[in-house]
């Protein structure tokens, strides 16, 4: 089989299934085991010819390889046969299984430049490996691309600066730069702590001409307003570090503020369970009104109901004229 491993994952089933039979495998599966089939069949050929040695010891060797990828050998007392490569790789498939799938777009490919970013400053294996894990996560144009950073030795950081020179014109890396770094704005009730994630990661991988203390300028300016003035009392933060140390105050001075106000009622609540601060009820009636009588002076009569008589004035009439 003149195939290497990266050229088997650019195999369709039919064609998988079919190299299956010309090597005798078994050709039944999803095409994810056809190609780990293969794939492994062809560690075990390229072993045995490259070390002299019988099939079956390759394949017992290959099997503790796959069993390392698998999440680690079958019999701990072959451990020692593993290298901390090895036991990396199991990391390595997990993180890689979270990254989004990718399309042609150059948005989709700084999504996954960014992240493949992040995972490779882990350490966890080397530059090769690391490449190939990348292989089935890409297709098309970008497959292709991978394909030969691989046939030319490329690094990671060798292939990220041929990624962006090639996906990304200048017109777009600009457009990219001014949207997601210049002009990002924070959003209500958007994480803080993802919010800036992005503008790093971002910057990184467009190689945004600007020192640590610039970006974390910029992305001060750009988040809301009422995060703002929650950082109003907070020095102004230069440097990563200082930012996230500035955001971790901030959260917590916003979730002092909400315990606050379900612990302590408003003030229109306590107006209105003061008995001092109510007006009148609607259900208690009013105190009437003493009514007087203009005659006799006395309270509880008017004057059309006096059993006195009208006084008399010196002249005979009425007092107070008609």
């Amino acid at each position: 089989m003149a195939l290497t491993a990266s050229e088997i994952y650019k195999l369709t089933a039919e064609k998988l299934r079919q190299l299956c039979s010309e090597e005798g495998l078994d050709r039944e599966g999803p095409v994810r085991s056809l190609r780990q089939r293969l794939v492994r069949h062809l560690s075990t050929s390229m072993m045995a010819s490259k070390q002299h040695i019988e099939p079956e010891q390759a394949s017992a060797q290959t099997d503790l390889s796959l069993d390392a990828t698998n999440g680690g050998p079958q019999n701990p007392g072959n451990c020692a046969h593993v290298g901390p490569s090895d036991s990396s790789v199991p990391v390595i498939v997990e993180l890689l299984r979270k990254v989004p799938s990718l399309s042609e777009e150059p948005e989709a490919i700084l999504r996954l430049g960014s992240k493949l970013d992040e995972i490779h400053a882990l350490g966890l294996i080397d530059g090769k490996m690391f490449m190939i894990r990348i292989l089935p996560l890409v297709s098309g144009a970008v497959l292709r691309f991978f394909e030969d950073c691989l046939r030319s030795g490329r690094n990671w950081a060798q292939c990220k600066v041929a990624l962006l020179r090639e996906f990304f014109p200048y017109f777009v890396r600009e457009r990219m730069v001014r949207d997601l770094i210049v002009f990002n704005f924070h959003e209500e009730g958007q994480a803080l702590r993802e919010f800036v994630g992005r503008v790093f990661a971002a910057a990184n991988f467009l190689e945004y001409e600007a020192d640590e203390e610039q970006l974390v300028g910029r992305i001060v300016m750009n988040l809301h307003p009422a995060i703002l003035a929650h950082a109003a009392f907070l020095e102004r933060p230069r440097s990563r570090k200082e930012l996230v140390s500035a955001i971790g105050l901030i959260e917590e001075k916003v979730s002092v503020l909400k315990q606050r106000e379900k612990a302590q009622p408003t003030v229109a609540t306590m107006k209105k369970n003061d008995p001092r601060g109510r007006g009148p009820s609607r259900n208690v009636p009013p105190t009437p009104r003493l009514r007087r009588c203009w005659n006799c002076g006395s309270t509880g009569h008017l004057r059309r109901d006096c059993r006195k008589g009208s006084p008399q004035s010196e002249n005979g009439q009425p007092p107070g004229g008609r």
